[in-house]
């Protein structure tokens, strides 16, 4: 039995976008909401919980209904092919808020849609690769993580430097 890593890294191309976007958001948006929306650290603070608090409550239920459908796309390809893309969307339309509520709107979009997927595409990998190649094959998967956490925060201040939007 062989790893198929095409496959493997494929699917960790998902990682790597989870990590890049984390990356960006956990870094950006208190700068947001401090130089252009001048909100309290307070507040700010609180405000970044909630991808905490949507994980929490949205990403059990979720995990727990990927398990039971049955599509002809697979049991998770579902909530991937509508959650990544709406996050992407999202992701893309926070800097470009001028206005709190349309902020927060991004914001709130965004961590919706990223509950509704990172389960699912966690669950996957032991979904598409045998059980004996899971620990050689999660290596992978992590490294791509890996990589778009150091291309988050390499790109992304260097983006930022030449225009904050």
């Amino acid at each position: 039995m062989k790893l198929n890593y095409g496959k493997t890294f494929l699917l960790g191309f998902g990682f790597f976008g989870v990590s890049v976007i984390w990356g960006v958001y956990n870094a950006f948006v208190p700068v947001f909401l401090d130089q252009k929306f001048h909100l309290d650290p307070a507040v700010i603070g609180f405000f970044m919980t909630l991808d905490n608090l949507a994980a929490l409550f949205i990403q059990p239920p979720v995990g727990a209904w990927s398990d039971r459908l049955r599509t002809r796309i697979g049991r998770r390809m579902p909530f991937i092919l509508v959650g990544a893309p709406l996050a992407a969307l999202a992701f893309g339309w926070i800097p470009l808020a001028g206005v709190l509520p349309l902020f927060v709107a991004g914001t709130t979009t965004l961590l919706l849609s990223m509950a509704l997927w990172r389960t699912p595409v966690v669950a996957l990998m032991p979904d598409i690769i045998p059980s004996p190649l899971r620990s050689q094959a999660n290596g992978i998967i992590n490294f791509m993580g890996g990589l778009g956490a150091i291309m988050s925060f390499l790109v992304g201040a260097s983006l930022y430097e030449l225009n904050p939007a």
